[in-house]
């Protein structure tokens, strides 16, 4: 019986049968992909149309607790509505994720990278003094 199986394997139905099976999972990738935007663009749109433009702040707060969705999410959400309200418009179709349409096509305003404030200082291990790496001078230097 399991020299059948090996025979088997190299048989061309069997190919055609792997071949089958890998198309099948790629295309339910793409889909589930896709269904995920899709949702997280209805629940955009489904805020959006019920309570408009105005201050929305407190009403995500409130959905985020009813709904279990974080309150990122529901921005993110409805970002992704407002900026592709048809939604056959976001970028790369089916081959795009939830994330990365998030982080490549919607960059979140308040988490817009800053220059870094912070100051760097380091301490010369023989003689003690101090210098500073990114802003300033430090010691009258």
């Amino acid at each position: 019986m399991e020299q059948n199986l090996l025979v088997t394997h190299k048989d061309q139905k069997y190919q055609l049968l792997v071949d089958e099976i890998k198309a099948t999972i790629t295309e339910s990738v793409f889909n589930s992909r896709w269904a995920l935007i899709e949702g997280y663009w209805t629940v955009g749109k489904l805020i959006r149309e019920t309570f408009g433009k105005g201050e929305l702040t407190k009403l995500l707060t409130e959905l985020a607790v009813d709904t279990g969705i974080s309150e990122r999410t529901l921005w993110r959400a409805l970002a992704a509505y407002d900026k592709y309200p048809d939604i056959n418009k976001i970028p790369e179709g089916k081959n795009i994720t939830w994330n990365k349409l998030i982080t490549q096509y919607l960059p979140d305003k308040k988490e817009e990278k800053k220059e870094c404030e912070h100051v760097w200082v380091t301490k010369c291990k023989k003689c003690g003094i101090l210098k500073e790496d990114v802003k300033g001078n430090l010691n009258g230097e």
